[in-house]
């Protein structure tokens, strides 16, 4: 809540469940601090009236939108007792575009060295993948395939400059 800015420390545990232990550490602590800027300018006071009246005013905007469009959004409560094995009520066009990237209307330049350079990836990528497999543990994988450094120590190309 806007009022608590400044105010509240929150400690928070991850559940042990979803994460394997030691991974990351188990709790963290959360504070939040009034800009010192608002500060200066306005007052502690003046400030979080204001941070409070947008906040507010934000909450009422959405809020509008949501009754606009005819939704409905679970409290709390009924949140917290909505199974997790219900499935989904939302819909996406079928055969709707998924792209890869995103470069404006227009923008056929653009669109086409973001073709280049995606090709050109999946090419080095699969290359060092096929080498890989064969046996080649020193083969060298394009920049962007972190997980495979990350996880499996190797070497991978630097970032292009």
């Amino acid at each position: 809540m806007a009022h608590e800015i400044g105010r509240r420390v929150r400690e928070v545990a991850a559940p042990d469940f979803f994460f394997r232990p030691g991974l990351w550490d188990p709790s963290a602590v959360l504070a939040t601090t009034m800009p010192a800027r608002l500060l200066e300018e306005l007052g502690e006071d003046e400030a979080r009236r204001r941070i409070e009246a947008e906040v507010e005013r934000q909450i009422g905007v959405a809020r509008a939108n949501v009754k606009s469009q005819g939704w409905q959004v679970l409290g709390p409560v009924a949140a917290r007792n909505v199974s997790p094995f219900r499935r989904a009520k939302s819909w996406e066009d079928f055969g709707s575009l998924s792209p890869t990237f995103a470069v404006g209307r227009g923008n056929h330049e653009e669109r086409e060295a973001a073709i280049a350079e995606l090709k050109a990836f999946r090419a080095a990528y699969r290359a060092a993948w096929t080498s890989y497999r064969a046996g080649d543990r020193d083969a060298v994988w394009p920049y962007g395939t972190y997980m495979l450094r990350v996880r499996h120590r190797v070497d991978v190309e630097p970032a292009p400059s």
